[in-house]
């Protein structure tokens, strides 16, 4: 399991006393999103959610793989088998979907000393090798440290101990790391995403106050849940079926951008969002120019802060 470094939101809770299922509506209400670590001493178990619902259920037994779930059925079924130490982290809308759609990783069991290799050098390295993964990083005589992530050898964000919100982006943060490691010695445990994941343009967004780093294997995974996402925030708000209002929309927009002309057959969506590319046509142009169309809508109905 990987868990958030930032300071839990609440902690020291046994599940004996809890109704998850009730304690993750409250927590939606109080917190908006974030996620649960319920930890016994041979299973971990982690419930992801956001305002609306929950994101991502993992379960993992001691020794085995993880094993993920859509929904709280599974975690509450466990919960019944045994007692839980359960945490609740905060993550702020722009990581919740990060933490929530991680792929599967291993990691390496030799650990690496800051004082045999500098950060900075360590990161070089990633850069050179792409690396995709994540790195854990402990300060030995302080009660502190960070998960730095990484997308194709690139430093996406990281979680750390005197953080918020589960994913830093900025630089302000990993500088304030680089300077503990500088009178601190600190421990590196490398994890590697399995998966193979590729830096391709993804459906999302960035606000004026954050970005939203959220990384897909492909496009077509991308923008199916771009547009479902999209239309379960219309639907919940309005009275109007959202995706009458994209396809008026596309048909406005297809006077400026013909590549959005439904008639050319380039693609087509179906009323759950999903999205099917002819052969050998320009995929980003189209998946750009739908975004666009979809945020059209989303502004016309004054979603923007939910969508986000």
């Amino acid at each position: 399991m990987l868990i958030p470094k930032e300071k839990p939101y609440l902690n020291g809770l046994n599940s004996y006393y809890l109704f998850i299922d009730k304690f993750v509506e409250h927590l939606q209400g109080e917190i908006g999103s974030g996620c649960l670590y319920c930890r016994a001493a041979d299973q971990e178990l982690l419930v992801y959610f956001d305002e609306r619902e929950v994101v991502r259920g993992v379960m993992q037994h001691n020794g085995e793989r993880a094993r993920v779930c859509r929904d709280l059925e599974p975690i509450l079924q466990s919960l019944q088998l045994k007692n839980y130490l359960v945490t609740v982290y905060y993550l702020g809308p722009s990581s919740i979907f990060f933490w929530g759609q991680l792929p599967e990783f291993q990691r390496e069991k030799a650990r690496l000393q800051s004082t045999d290799i500098a950060l900075p050098d360590l990161i070089f390295r990633f850069r050179q090798k792409k690396f995709s993964g994540f790195l854990d990083i402990s300060l030995v005589d302080r009660q502190e440290g960070a998960i730095l992530f990484f997308l194709q050898g690139e430093r996406k964000g990281g979680s750390y101990s005197w953080g918020r919100g589960g994913l830093d982006t900025s630089d302000k943060e990993y500088n304030h790391l680089l300077g503990i490691l500088q009178s601190n010695r600190g421990t590196y445990e490398i994890g590697h995403f399995k998966k193979r994941v590729t830096p391709e343009k993804t459906a999302v967004r960035e606000s004026n106050n954050a970005s939203v780093p959220i990384y897909f294997s492909n496009l077509n995974t991308a923008m199916d849940e771009f547009l479902s996402i999209f239309l379960q925030v219309v639907r919940k708000k309005i009275k109007t079926d959202p995706f009458i209002q994209l396809k008026q929309k596309l048909v406005d927009f297809a006077d400026k951008n013909p590549i959005l002309d439904t008639f050319s057959k380039q693609y087509t969506i179906n009323r759950d969002g999903n999205i099917k590319f002819a052969e050998n046509v320009p995929r980003e142009e189209i998946s750009s120019a739908l975004v666009d169309a979809a945020w059209s809508v989303i502004e016309d109905n004054r979603l923007e802060k939910k969508f986000r």
